[in-house]
């Protein structure tokens, strides 16, 4: 039987990953794969999350915002985890685009009145 080495992942990195996944809809296996990490392993940094008092929570985001994404290099796992971030929110943010292109589509279909501006449309004289 072959032992792998143990992988170590640093706390900003366990911090970042945990952010990301309390402030999405997603389980804990997307996210765990989002940040490439073995979902056992994920599950239980959720786990002793939630186990922790509400003052080191407030402390560890505290510190998670006050490192942010400053001009540093950044190690391959906070890399990693702002890309995963990103991605999300840019998902996120073409789902509201399509979602209030579909709205503008039913309101003129509905009120039968011309929401979006028409390519090559005269502006009127004030």
């Amino acid at each position: 039987m072959v032992r792998r080495a143990k992988k170590f992942y640093s706390e900003e990195f366990k911090n970042r990953a945990l952010a990301a996944y309390h402030n999405s809809n997603e389980s804990v296996l997307a996210t765990a794969e989002c940040f490439v990490v073995k979902h056992d392993t994920f599950k239980s940094w959720v786990y002793r999350k939630q186990n922790s008092s509400a003052s080191e929570k407030t402390d560890k985001l505290a510190r998670l915002n006050s490192t942010g994404m400053k001009k540093e290099k950044m190690s391959p796992e906070a890399l990693l985890a702002h890309i995963c971030d990103l991605e999300r929110e840019l998902s996120i943010e073409k789902m509201r685009s399509e979602s209030l292109s579909k709205m503008i589509e039913i309101a003129e279909r509905e009120l039968q009145i011309d929401i979006r501006k028409k390519t090559g449309a005269k502006q009127s004289l004030r």
